[in-house]
């Protein structure tokens, strides 16, 4: 079992590197990332602040793609779009999670779906650093919604913290640079974004086995 997860993992990377382009294109051609680069230069040096207030708002509104603007980031403002997108998003998570901290169920069930909520909160039953750190980087979860789960469950507001700052950082980095490189990003970034998932899954792997070690 493990042996075929492991190659599993190998394969998915392996196409990652040869399709990267190609879903480099796709990716481009859904966000229209021309257009949404255009529209932050029409706000000339405040589009740094409007970029900031979209990404604080994505948290909150399903509708607002978060990875788009990420890689516009990288796209039109580089460095200073990653460093925006860092403290943004970080932002906009911790107000989520003290919005569900303090006024809870009651509000987060106006904000987002129950049925969703409830699922997450039930996984995340007694879950620390590490779980939350995974829910900002895997596709599998509903990485914004989680904030509010969070918020719901006993994790600390200082254990969340290090899980927003840590998970929120490494997508800004991995989701940014993409843009920064203009799709085309340099071999290192690609191995580098290899290894990254190659950890991430054996890291998940051995979370789970510990968790579940009957599975």
């Amino acid at each position: 079992m493990k042996t075929v997860k492991i190659l599993a993992i190998l394969l998915i990377v392996l196409l990652l590197v040869v399709f990267f382009q190609d879903i480099a294109d796709y990716m481009k051609i859904i966000t229209d990332q021309e257009s949404v680069s255009a529209y932050l230069q029409s706000f000339g040096i405040l589009g740094p602040v409007v970029l900031f207030c979209l990404l604080i708002a994505q948290v909150f509104i399903a509708i607002i793609p978060g990875h788009a603007l990420m890689v516009t980031a990288g796209y039109v403002y580089g460095t200073l779009g990653l460093v925006v997108v860092i403290v943004s998003t970080i932002l906009g998570s911790e107000i989520a999670f003290f919005i569900a901290r303090k006024y809870g169920r009651g509000l987060i069930y106006k904000l987002a779906s129950q049925k969703t909520i409830d699922k997450w909160d039930k996984a995340a039953h007694n879950q620390g650093i590490l779980f939350y750190f995974f829910s900002f980087l895997l596709p599998i979860f509903p990485n914004d919604l989680m904030c509010y789960v969070a918020g719901l469950a006993t994790i600390s507001p200082k254990r969340f913290f290090v899980a927003n700052v840590l998970g929120r950082t490494c997508t800004a980095v991995i989701v940014t640079m993409i843009g920064m490189y203009g799709l085309n990003p340099p071999a290192w970034f690609l191995v580098a974004l290899a290894l990254a998932v190659i950890g991430l899954f054996a890291g998940w792997t051995i979370y789970r086995k510990k968790k579940h070690p009957d599975q």
